[in-house]
């Protein structure tokens, strides 16, 4: 690593952020925050997403629309020499269409940007590694690139993980890499022999402040929970073990836990404990005064894939605090616990965790425990943004010539000029394109459309039940169709309606077999080898339909309940009925069979679901119904 350490200064930087300026205050800002202060001109672009919103963005959509308001064409001036671009864009970043619009949106006015700000060669730094930012950074003017790594995408969310191969571009093509972590360090050493770990810290000024206050009061809603405290702070996400949590508190009812932090995913497994406390979401400034009335701080994550990759921004700041840290051994808080003896103690149960609890509590006023408190304190200041980015700097300076800049005061003049000309039709293309989103994704049109294909039957005890497989997911790991198919048929299999159940599907992907994976979900839930009978060759809801007649003339089944996705039961019941016009001699009768959708798919949930990804299945089952028609395999 460079031995120097002067702040980086009087360069140009566009920052490709992966979250918004507004939302939880992390690195993205606490960065640019630092070198715009440093003398650097700094435009902050904002998220320009790697998934198409829900309806659970709602909040982040108008903040998005009021953002751009106040702006001009979307850019604020944010602080001295930071500006925020919060673009509007169509939001389908997997659609080339759109990214070609958006290339040409964006592109427009960041060259004006720079042209009239002077931004000549600016540091391109991006955070965001998708196929969107890729082509800006190509389009831009850009003295060096950095990719800053800190997410796993590929392990983030299946949206998330259609990226990699942008992500590798990224990699492959950048002057310098940072991670957060070993994990993230492995991966992107495989395309870049440039990289340096930098996990995310602390701002460790404020927290020292609020250490030495003078002010013994702690905020008002802690103040009405009494001790002993142990507490978080950070978002309550789906990497949260909310059921871990409960266990603890259920294990020490004597101590109160406390959470700091934004609901980002339902807490109903913490609500109603009488020793956990949810105070929500508060500024960033005002968390360390929470954490000097801690007694513990905690980290209980789950243990995955991508928790693996996580280097977790609050270890930092508990540090910072002086707190004893009690941590599940995600892997770069066990490196950093091996790197640091007696800094965190790990436990993976509730149990183990609450033992260290005991323990912890019980020496809190002990000599041993005031040196640690010291030594913690000294090793997070020592890690501190201050020191990180200034070795990031020396990093930086090695890779590019020295390039001076000065402020521009008449910025929004400048840029009106540039973009005079394009004004109308921005506009009109944005209007268009939030009219046409609104329409298809959060009308009743889409459920419109897709209500001739929902057929649903009364459940009646039968022969057989068929489950058409959904697909193995882009991890290589059953995807959610046939995750709920399989759970739906396992459900109706142990409510008795039915002896024996048939797989069907011949779909693979990473040598995984479908078919396969719904086998052993089955049997992992309860149900005898021997009641599954696998049918691994169907490449279609044709040959699912066929293969399974077949296979249940041969079984002697005379009446079978079908499993499939919602809006496939039409095209699946106009199936059946053609093969019972081509061969009456099947021996079934025509009221054999009983349709019976999953109940409650997250897939096609009016909230939890994609809209965009609903629309996308309602579309192709029409054209597939219109396909069989022309082909004569459903009547015509």
């Amino acid at each position: 690593m460079s031995k120097r350490k002067n702040m980086l200064t009087n360069e140009d930087i566009v920052c490709f952020s992966s979250i918004d300026w507004d939302f939880n205050w992390q690195g993205h800002q606490e960065i640019m925050r630092r070198l715009a202060a440093a003398g650097n001109r700094v435009l902050f672009v904002e998220n320009t997403g790697v998934r198409s919103p829900q309806f659970r963005d709602y909040g982040r959509l108008v903040s998005r629309f009021r953002n751009w308001w106040r702006g001009y064409k979307g850019i604020r001036l944010e602080e001295n020499n930071l500006y925020v671009f919060s673009p509007l864009i169509l939001p389908f970043p997997h659609s080339r269409l759109a990214r070609w619009l958006n290339k040409r949106l964006l592109l427009r006015l960041l060259n004006s940007w720079c042209r009239s700000q002077k931004f000549n060669n600016p540091v391109v730094w991006s955070f965001l590694p998708s196929w969107l930012t890729l082509e800006l950074i190509k389009g831009l003017p850009c003295r060096i690139l950095i990719y800053y790594c800190i997410d796993s995408f590929e392990h983030s969310s299946p949206q998330a993980a259609r990226i990699k191969a942008s992500e590798q571009e990224m990699i492959r093509l950048a002057d310098l890499v940072f991670v957060t972590s070993e994990q993230l360090r492995e991966h992107c050493s495989r395309g870049n022999a440039n990289v340096h770990k930098f996990p995310f810290t602390v701002d460790y000024e404020p927290f020292e402040k609020a250490r030495e206050s003078a002010d013994s009061q702690p905020p008002g809603d802690l103040g009405s929970i009494p001790g002993p405290r142990v507490g978080y702070i950070g978002g309550l996400h789906r990497w949260l073990d909310q059921e871990l949590v409960a266990s603890l508190a259920e294990e020490l009812p004597g101590v109160n836990f406390v959470f700091v932090g934004p609901e980002q995913e339902p807490v109903d497994s913490l609500r109603g404990k009488a020793n956990i406390f949810l105070l929500g979401s508060k500024p960033h400034a005002r968390l360390p005064f929470y954490l000097r009335y801690f007694d513990i701080a905690l980290i209980p994550y789950r243990i995955t894939d991508y928790t693996d990759s996580v280097y977790p921004t609050k270890l930092n700041e508990y540090l910072a605090m002086g707190l004893p840290v009690v941590s599940t051994p995600i892997r770069e808080v066990v490196f950093f616990a091996e790197q640091n003896p007696e800094m965190v103690s790990l436990g993976r149960r509730a149990g183990e965790l609450a033992e260290v609890i005991r323990r912890r509590l019980a020496g809190k006023n002990s000599p041993e425990e005031r040196e640690a408190r010291r030594a913690r304190i000294e090793l997070a200041r020592k890690s501190s943004w201050s020191v990180k980015i200034e070795q990031m700097s020396g990093l930086i300076q090695e890779k590019m010539d020295a390039v001076t800049g000065t402020v521009q005061p008449q910025w929004r003049e400048r840029l009106a000029e540039s973009l005079s000309a394009h004004r109308e039709k921005t506009l009109a293309v944005l209007a268009l394109a939030v009219l046409l989103y609104g329409v298809l994704l959060y009308s009743p049109l889409l459920y419109f459309l897709g209500s001739p294909l929902k057929i649903e039957e009364p459940l009646v005890r039968s022969s057989v039940i068929l489950v058409f497989g959904g697909g193995v997911g882009e991890t290589g790991r059953p995807g959610i169709s046939t995750l709920e198919r399989t759970h739906y048929a396992v459900e109706l299999y142990q409510k008795h309606y039915a002896d024996r159940i048939i797989f069907s599907s011949g779909y693979q992907q990473f040598r995984r077999k479908d078919a396969e994976d719904m086998v052993n979900i089955a049997s992992g839930e309860g149900v005898p080898r021997e009641s599954i009978i696998i049918e691994e060759t169907a490449a279609n809801n044709y040959e699912n339909v066929v293969n399974c007649l077949a296979l249940m003339r041969s079984h002697g089944f005379s009446s079978a309940i079908v499993v499939s996705g919602q809006y496939n039961m039409l095209r699946t019941k106009l199936l059946f009925e053609h093969q019972y016009e081509l061969d009456p001699a099947h021996g079934l009768p025509s009221d054999s069979l009983h349709l019976a959708p999953v109940a409650g798919s997250i897939f096609f949930h009016p909230v939890e679901g994609s809209r965009f990804a609903q629309l996308t299945a309602i579309l192709h089952e029409y054209a597939a119904v219109v396909n069989y028609w022309w082909r004569g395999l459903i009547l015509r």
